[in-house]
């Protein structure tokens, strides 16, 4: 009897590691052909791409959440899977940005320093640090939120070149400060000033109080334009509040060029904390308020058309956006679609615009 229990033993072991054995081949050859690199040598443009990104960020989070408000670096492990056989892995830093969202989130935006990192990549080499916009909190809701400021960023791209490109990331957070415990979110990267400034031939304008006077007036109306649309009046050109200023070639006789940027308290991310200014005297950031200059009404209508004529391609990019549910990206579409038909008749917009232009 005792014999009979040893072989069903034996013979069950044996059926076990026969059927595990296709298994436990395959992890060894995804171990054998996944090889880890510490730097990437390469031309890619990592802001070319649609495809998510997925890096998994490893750090003490408790640590981070309380050094935040410091503007201090910490050490941060930096996975990149580049494809299903080869992934970056490298020892970088990070500090906290961003102001309300600082204060607010658990996992804030943050700086990703790649200065000492040797990432040998052409188009990265004399970047130093790179944006990253997080979910914030664990929610639904936040991923929500930054995949639609991210719609945000790509519609700009649609109108002009002259604007921030981004990249989605599936981001996987490791806590070392509870056990390795794993989190997972939406994010998206910010194309550096420098590389934009790069890419277009143009300068990086550090100069403060700028008024909206000195900004090229095509340009300065397009952004107050797409900022109406979108529904932001999160943003003060002179203050240098969440906008950039290029010198574009020509730029000493022509003015200036407003780059805009961080679009969570618009209308089309609709944030539960963003509230509109009290003196706007609008009550939900959804209300368009426009807060560009007053320009001649030609230079206004132009650019109205000009943002009319890509309707269909802005509309067709967000309804194609499947990373975001169909429920959001309606309403993402219907916010549009309000701008949209209204602009389509060009009148009530130029109405709007001059009842509030600066």
């Amino acid at each position: 009897m005792i014999y009979l229990r040893n072989r069903y033993r034996l013979i069950t072991w044996m059926l076990a590691l026969w059927l595990m054995t296709p298994a436990l081949l395959h992890a060894q050859v995804e171990q054998r052909y996944v090889r880890q690199i510490d730097t990437l040598i390469t031309t890619a443009d990592i802001f070319e791409g649609d495809t998510p990104m997925k890096i998994t960020l490893t750090l003490d989070i408790k640590r981070y959440q309380k050094e935040k408000y410091k503007g201090e670096y910490m050490p941060v492990h930096f996975r990149y899977e580049i494809n299903d056989s080869v992934v970056v892995v490298k020892d970088m830093r990070m500090k906290a940005r961003g102001n309300f969202r600082r204060s607010h989130c658990n996992m804030a935006p943050f700086w990703l320093n790649i200065a000492e990192a040797n990432i040998k990549n052409v188009e990265l080499q004399d970047i130093k640090r790179i944006k990253v916009v997080t979910n914030c909190n664990g929610s639904k809701a936040y991923d929500d939120y930054v995949l639609k400021e991210y719609l945000a960023y790509k519609i700009y791209n649609i109108l002009t070149p002259v604007s921030f490109r981004v990249r989605l990331v599936e981001m996987r957070y490791v806590d070392t400060g509870r056990k390795n415990k794993v989190s997972e979110g939406w994010a998206f990267l910010i194309e550096p000033e420098e590389l934009l400034a790069e890419r277009l031939g143009a300068l990086v304008i550090k100069r403060d109080k700028l008024p909206m006077s000195l900004m090229k007036p095509a340009d300065m109306d397009l952004t107050a334009m797409f900022l109406y649309m979108i529904g932001n009046s999160d943003y003060s050109v002179a203050g240098r509040h969440n906008i950039k200023i290029l010198g574009m070639p020509g730029f000493g006789s022509q003015g200036y060029t407003p780059v805009p940027y961080d679009f969570d308290y618009s209308g089309i991310v609709n944030t539960y904390y963003a509230i509109p200014k009290d003196n706007l005297g609008i009550k939900s950031v959804t209300e368009r308020y426009y807060l560009g200059p007053c320009s001649d009404e030609p230079l206004l209508r132009s650019t109205i058309e000009h943002i009319n004529q890509y309707r269909e391609d802005i509309l067709q990019m967000v309804n194609d956006f499947e990373y975001l549910d169909i429920k959001k990206r309606k309403q993402v579409i219907n916010y549009l679609e309000e701008y949209f038909d209204l602009a389509e008749k060009v009148d009530p917009v130029v109405y709007d615009v001059e009842r509030t232009c600066q």
